[in-house]
C-alpha cells in the first residue's frame, strides 16, 4: 500500500528488527507492552453491566500514547503487529481502541511466527483484521483473575496478614507444592533388600547379575534376618546355570520439537535456567539478534503448545541433515508429531528460523546464556527430523537352586547402539556397556557357571521428590492448568511472594505459603481444585474458538463463585442466637473510650460496634472475624458491662470470652511497654529541642533509595510526641545525627549527656576517615566507566552504587566496617587495572 505506513509492535528490539526488513515507507514504533489495563487500586470490573472491564491508561504509557496518537494522525495505513497469541491480540485491540479517534482509516492486523524477511513480507502482503474471539478470551481471563484475586485476597488479609494474595491459577500451583511437601512429611520409609552376584562361565567370561525373581515370582525381602538367610541359601546352593538368553532390538523415535513447556523443562533440567530466564532469553532470540549483516530473529515464536513444523522448515532440516550427516540419517518421509487436544495447530513449535545458522556460527553473535538456549533449540529441532536410534539389548537369566529349595533368578542386561540416528545430534543414548554385551553374547543356554561372589544391600523406599520448576510445569500441563504464556508467570509469582523457596533447584513451601494454602483449601476448596481450574482453562479455549460467549461464562462462574465466597466469609461463624445475646449486652452502653489514632488508622470502638450491629440486623449473621473482634470488645469493657460473664456462660461462649480477656491483658502489657514514661517524654523534648533551627543536608540518593535526614528525624520526633517509646536503634540514629551535625548544634555537650554518649567518643567517631580510605575513595572518584550491575540469586552487585554508598558513609563521619574496607580494596584493585 502506498503512503505513510505506521507499524506498531510491543518492544523496541522487535521494532528495530522489523524496521530493517521494511522499506522507508514504513515507520515502526513500540507500545512497550500494554498501554492500558485494569486499575491497580479498584476492582475495575462493572459486574452489573455484563462484567465490562473498566480500563485505564497506564502512567508509564502516557508519553507513548501521545507519540502513537501523533503518528496515527499522519498515517495513511496502520498495521498492528503484536505477538500472535491472546495477549498480543489484546494489545492490538487496546491500540486500536485508543487510536481510532486519531486515525479514521482501516486498521490492519499482521501476524507472523518468526521475524525473518520472508515471513514479514508474507504477513504484510496478506494483512487481516483483529480476531475478536481471541480478544474476548484474553479479557475473560483478565476479568476472571481480577474477580478472584480482588475478592479472595481480603479474606487472607484478615486471617494471615496484610499484603498476601490469592490467584486463580497461582494458588493451585502453590497447592500442588504444599501437598507434595505434606506427602514427603508423612512418608514412612520401608525397608527392602537388593541382591547381586558375579559369575564366571567357560573359565573366561565374567559377568554380573541382579536378583530379579524367587521361584519365578517378584519378591520383597524387608528385614535383615530374611536377607541373611536368602544370601546364605544362594551361596550354599547348586551351581549357577544360564537359563535364558534374549536378544531384543529396540528403536527410539526422535522427540518432537519444543513447545513452551517442554523448552522450559529442558532448560531447567539441562541448563539450570528458571522458567522466567528461559522465556527472557527466548524472547531475545525471537525478537532479533544483530548478525553483522543485519538484525534477524533466530527462533520462531516462543509461546506455543504446538509440535507442528511448517513443511518448508522440515524440508530445510532434512536437507541440512543429509548434507552434513548423510542420507541414512533422514527417515524415508518427514517425521510427524500429533498435537495434544486443544493445541493451537496454526502455530508452530519452537525452532530455528535458519537451520544453517548452527550453534558454532551463532556463537559469534550470542552471549553465553543465549547460545546455550539456542543450541538446545537447534539440536532438538534438527533431531526431530532425523531417523530412529536403533539399539540391541541382550538379557541373560542365570538361576541358582538355593540351599532352601527355592530358585533364585539373576538377570543381566547390556544395551548397545547399532545406529545412533537422531541421538547423534540431540543427547546421549542411555548408558551402554559394549564390553558386557560382548560377554553376554558369548553365553549359551544351559551353560553351567561358577558363583564368584554374592552380596546383599539394605535399602529404603524414598518419598516422592519435591518439584523442580521443570516438574511443576509438567504437572501443571498434565492437569490442564495454565497455558504457554502463563507458566513462567505462575512460577515467578509464587516465589516472589515468598510462598515458595527454591533450594538446590527444588521448590519448598514456606511457612507463609503453608498458611495461605491451608486457609484457601479449608475455606475455598472447590475454587482452587485442579479439576475446576482445568475446566476454566477449557472454557477460555472455547471462547477463543468461538464456541462460548465470554460474558455467559463469567456469569456462570460468578454465580458459583459468589456462593463459595459467602460461605468462606462465614466459615466458623457463630450461631445467630449467640450473636444476638452478645449484642444485647452492649445495648444502651455509652461509656466508650475516645477514638484512638495509630498511624493512618483511627480505632473507634463505638463506631465498630454499631457497624457490626447493623450488619447483623441486615444479614442475620456476622463473620468469624467479626465475632472475634466483638469478643475482644467484650473483654476490653468487661468491668463496665453488666452480666457479660453470666450471659457468656448461658450461651456457651465463656471460653471465647476468657481467651479474649487473656489477649486483652497481653495487649495492655504491650501497649504499656511501648508507651513512654513522663521522664522519657521530658527527656525526648530536650533531645529534639537541641536540633531546633538546624540546617539539614539535602536528601541524597543511593542504590535507588532516597536518604532524607530531616524527614527521618521528623518521623522520630512525631513518634515521641505521640507518647511512644523510641527503640535503642532509633536512639542510635539520633546519636549519628548528633555526631554528623555536631558543628551546627549549639549545646552539643548537653545533647550528648541526654543521649548518654561521651562527647570525646563522639568527637572520635566524627573524625575524618583514615588517609588510606580517603586515598582509595579518591581513586574510585575518577572512574568514568563502571561495570554493568550483575545479579546473583536475589542480590544485585553494582560497583558504582556501592562506591557511592561508602563515600557517603565516610563523608558523614561513619566508620567503615572491616568487611566494607575489604570490599573497597577489592574494587580499587579491580579498577586500577
Amino acid at each position: 500500500m502506498a503512503g505513510k505506513n505506521l507499524v506498531i509492535v510491543e518492544s523496541p528490539t522487535k521494532a528495530k528488527t522489523i524496521t530493517r526488513m521494511l522499506d522507508k515507507n514504513y515507520t515502526v514504533l513500540a507500545s512497550m507492552g500494554h498501554i492500558r489495563d485494569l486499575p491497580e487500586r479498584s476492582l475495575g470490573v462493572d459486574i452489573k453491566n455484563g462484567f465490562a472491564p473498566v480500563y485505564e491508561e497506564s502512567k508509564r504509557g502516557a508519553k507513548i500514547i501521545r507519540e502513537l496518537k501523533k503518528a496515527a494522525k499522519a498515517a495513511d495505513n496502520i498495521y498492528l503487529a503484536p505477538d500472535p497469541d491472546r495477549e498480543g491480540e489484546a494489545i492490538a485491540w487496546h491500540l486500536q481502541e485508543i487510536l481510532k479517534k486519531s486515525y479514521k482509516g482501516e486498521f490492519h492486523r499482521v501476524t507472523f511466527h518468526e521475524i525473518t524477511k520472508s515471513a514479514i513480507a508474507r504477513a504484510f502482503e496478506t494483512p487481516g483484521t483483529l480476531d475478536t474471539e481471541l480478544v474476548d478470551a484474553q479479557q475473560a481471563r483478565r476479568v476472571l483473575d481480577r474477580l478472584v484475586g480482588y475478592q479472595v485476597s481480603p479474606l487472607l488479609w484478615s486471617r494471615i496478614k496484610k499484603g498476601v494474595s490469592a490467584g486463580r491459577v497461582q494458588s493451585v500451583a502453590l497447592r500442588l507444592v504444599c501437598e507434595r511437601e505434606r506427602e514427603i512429611q508423612a512418608f514412612v520409609p520401608e525397608e527392602y533388600w537388593n541382591f547381586a552376584a558375579k559369575f564366571l562361565a567357560d573359565d573366561k567370561l565374567n559377568y554380573e547379575g541382579r536378583l530379579a525373581m524367587i521361584d519365578r515370582a517378584k519378591f520383597v525381602i524387608d528385614n535383615e534376618k530374611d536377607a541373611g538367610q536368602a544370601l546364605n541359601a544362594i551361596r550354599d546352593g547348586g551351581d549357577p546355570r544360564v537359563d535364558a538368553i534374549r536378544q531384543t532390538p529396540k528403536k527410539r523415535n526422535a522427540m518432537p520439537p519444543f513447545t513452551t513447556s517442554t523448552l522450559q523443562q529442558a532448560a531447567n533440567n539441562q541448563l539450570r535456567l528458571s522458567a522466567s530466564n528461559t522465556m527472557r532469553l527466548a524472547q531475545q532470540l525471537y525478537e532479533g539478534i544483530d548478525l553483522g549483516s543485519g538484525q534477524a530473529g533466530l527462533i520462531t515464536y516462543m509461546r506455543t503448545d504446538s509440535v507442528s513444523i511448517a513443511m518448508e522448515a522440515k524440508n530445510a532440516i532434512r536437507g541440512f541433515v543429509a548434507a552434513n550427516y548423510g542420507n541414512e540419517y533422514i527417515p524415508p518421509k518427514p517425521n510427524f508429531f500429533k498435537n495434544k487436544s486443544g493445541a493451537q495447530a496454526a502455530h508452530e513449535a519452537i525452532r530455528p528460523t535458519d537451520v544453517t545458522l548452527t550453534p558454532g556460527i551463532a556463537s559469534k553473535y550470542l552471549d553465553n546464556a543465549q547460545l546455550k538456549l539456542y543450541t538446545l533449540i537447534w539440536k532438538r529441532s534438527v533431531a526431530s527430523q532425523m531417523a530412529q536410534c536403533r539399539q540391541a539389548q541382550t538379557s541373560v537369566d542365570t538361576v541358582i537352586s538355593g540351599a532352601d529349595n527355592r530358585e533364585y533368578l539373576f538377570r543381566s542386561t547390556a544395551l548397545v547402539t547399532t545406529f545412533p540416528g537422531f541421538m547423534l545430534v540431540y543427547g546421549k543414548p542411555q548408558e551402554e556397556d559394549n564390553e558386557a554385551a560382548e560377554v553376554l553374547g558369548q553365553l549359551r543356554e544351559k551353560m553351567l557357571c561358577q558363583l564368584l561372589d554374592s552380596l546383599n544391600e539394605q535399602k529404603f523406599t524414598e518419598p516422592p521428590p519435591r518439584f523442580s520448576e521443570a516438574t511443576l510445569i509438567k504437572e501443571l500441563e498434565a492437569n490442564g492448568i495454565g497455558r504457554p504464556s502463563t507458566y513462567a508467570t505462575i512460577l515467578r509469582t509464587i516465589q516472589s511472594r515468598e510462598y515458595v523457596e527454591r533450594e538446590k533447584g527444588r521448590l519448598h513451601p514456606t511457612e507463609l505459603g503453608f498458611s495461605v494454602n491451608d486457609f484457601l483449601v479449608s475455606h475455598l476448596n472447590h475454587l482452587f481444585e485442579t479439576g475446576f481450574t482445568s475446566q476454566m482453562e477449557t472454557k477460555l479455549d472455547m471462547i477463543e474458538e468461538g464456541k462460548l460467549n465470554w460474558t455467559t461464562m463469567l456469569e456462570e462462574f460468578y454465580h458459583q463463585f459468589g456462593t463459595w465466597l459467602e460461605e468462606a466469609k462465614h466459615h466458623n461463624a457463630p450461631p445467630e442466637e449467640k450473636v444476638a445475646n452478645l449484642i444485647k449486652v452492649f445495648e444502651g452502653f455509652s461509656d466508650w473510650n475516645e477514638p484512638e489514632k495509630s498511624g493512618r488508622r483511627t480505632y473507634d470502638d463505638n463506631k465498630f460496634f454499631t457497624s457490626v450491629k447493623e450488619s447483623f440486623a441486615k444479614n442475620g449473621k456476622i463473620t468469624a472475624r467479626q465475632w472475634e473482634s466483638l469478643m475482644m470488645l467484650g473483654a476490653k469493657y468487661y468491668a463496665k458491662l453488666n452480666n457479660i460473664s453470666d450471659i457468656a456462660i448461658e450461651n456457651g461462649f465463656e471460653n471465647d470470652l476468657a481467651a479474649a480477656v487473656v489477649k486483652q491483658q497481653e495487649l495492655a502489657k504491650k501497649i504499656k511497654k511501648s508507651t513512654a514514661s513522663s521522664d522519657d517524654t521530658e527527656k525526648y523534648k530536650k533531645i529534639f529541642a537541641a536540633f531546633n533551627n538546624l540546617e539539614w543536608d539535602e536528601p541524597t540518593k543511593s542504590r535507588g533509595r532516597t536518604y532524607d535526614d530531616k524527614k527521618f528525624f521528623n518521623s522520630l520526633k512525631k513518634q515521641a510526641e505521640s507518647g511512644k517509646v523510641l527503640s535503642e536503634k532509633q536512639l542510635g540514629v539520633i546519636n549519628r545525627f548528633a555526631i554528623k551535625y555536631k558543628d551546627k548544634i549549639e549545646n552539643f555537650t548537653e545533647l550528648c549527656a541526654l543521649l548518654e554518649v561521651d562527647p570525646n567518643a563522639a568527637e572520635a567517631a566524627a573524625a575524618p576517615p583514615a588517609p588510606e580510605v580517603v586515598e582509595q575513595l579518591e581513586i574510585l572518584s575518577k572512574v568514568t566507566k563502571w561495570a554493568e550491575p550483575t545479579k546473583k540469586g536475589k542480590r544485585v552487585f553494582d560497583d558504582k552504587a556501592f562506591y557511592e554508598s561508602l563515600d557517603s558513609q565516610a563523608r558523614s563521619g561513619r566508620t567503615l566496617s572491616p568487611r566494607q574496607l575489604g570490599a573497597l580494596k577489592r574494587i580499587v584493585t579491580k579498577y586500577s587495572k
